[in-house]
C-alpha cells in the first residue's frame, strides 16, 4: 500500500510540476464524495438525514462542476446522440463480462474470490443507505473516466498517445489498490479494456456509459 501511495503521489507531483494542475482539480473532485462518506461515518455510526443531505449536496456539486470544467477546457464536448453508440457500448460490456468470467477462474486458482478494494466496498455498503452506495458506485464511472482517461489523454499527454495509454491504464489500476495477482488482473484487465476504448474512439461519453452500466450491473447483482 505504501508503494502504491508513493507512486500515485509521485505522478500527481509530476503533473503539478509540468503545469498540468488542471488534472489535480479533477482528481480532487473525484475523491471528495467518497472522502465525505468516510468522514461522516467516522463522526457518526450511521448516516443521519443531515449526513445524507451533506453528501448529496457535495456529490452533485462535484459532478456538475467537473462536467462544466471539462467543457470549459474543451476536453469533452456537449453530448449528442452519436456520443452514445449502442453497439460499441454493448461490445464493451461483453468484453468486461468475459474478463469477469476469467477473473473467477483465476480467483479459483489462487483460492480467492474478492479483492481488498471490493471487501472495503462491501463493508461500506453495510454502513450507509443503499441509494447512497448506489450513487457513489455507479457515478464512479463518470469521475474515473473523466480523471483517469480523458484528462490524461487530453491534458497530460495530448501529443503522445502511447504515454497517455500507459499512464491512464496504470493510474486507474493503482487507484484500486491491487494487492495480489488476482486483484492486479481484475483491475488491470478492466483498465486495459477501457483505456483501449478511449484511445481508439476518444469519446468520454462512450467510456462513461460502459463503466457506469458495468457498475450498475454490479449493484443489481447485490439485490438478487
Amino acid at each position: 500500500m505504501f508503494l502504491i501511495a508513493t507512486v500515485i503521489f509521485s505522478i500527481l507531483g509530476l503533473l503539478f510540476l509540468y503545469h498540468k494542475s488542471h488534472v489535480l482539480i479533477f482528481f480532487i473532485l473525484s475523491l471528495l464524495p467518497s472522502l465525505t462518506t468516510e468522514l461522516l461515518l467516522y463522526k457518526h455510526a450511521s448516516f443521519t438525514w443531515i449526513d445524507q443531505f451533506i453528501f448529496l449536496s457535495l456529490f452533485f456539486f462535484c459532478l456538475i462542476f467537473s462536467w462544466c470544467f471539462a467543457l470549459k477546457l474543451k476536453i469533452i464536448s456537449t453530448p449528442k446522440r452519436a456520443s452514445f453508440p449502442l453497439l460499441t457500448i454493448i461490445f464493451g460490456l461483453l468484453l468486461l463480462f468475459i474478463l469477469s468470467y476469467l477473473s473467477t477462474k483465476i480467483g479459483a486458482h489462487f483460492h480467492t474470490h474478492t479483492t481488498e478494494n471490493q471487501a472495503a466496498l462491501d463493508q461500506l455498503r453495510s454502513s450507509i443507505p443503499l441509494y447512497i452506495f448506489a450513487i457513489q458506485t455507479i457515478f464512479a464511472g463518470f469521475f474515473e473516466e473523466l480523471t483517469y482517461r480523458t484528462a490524461i489523454f487530453e491534458i497530460v499527454f495530448k501529443q503522445n498517445k502511447i504515454l497517455a495509454f500507459i499512464c491512464a491504464a496504470l493510474l486507474f489500476t493503482l487507484m484500486h489498490a491491487p494487492t495480489n495477482v488476482y486483484s492486479w488482473f481484475v483491475y488491470g484487465s478492466m483498465s486495459l479494456v477501457l483505456t483501449s476504448f478511449y484511445a481508439k474512439y476518444r469519446n468520454f461519453y462512450l467510456n462513461m456509459s460502459i463503466h457506469m452500466l458495468w457498475n450498475t450491473l454490479g449493484i443489481l447483482s447485490l439485490l438478487l
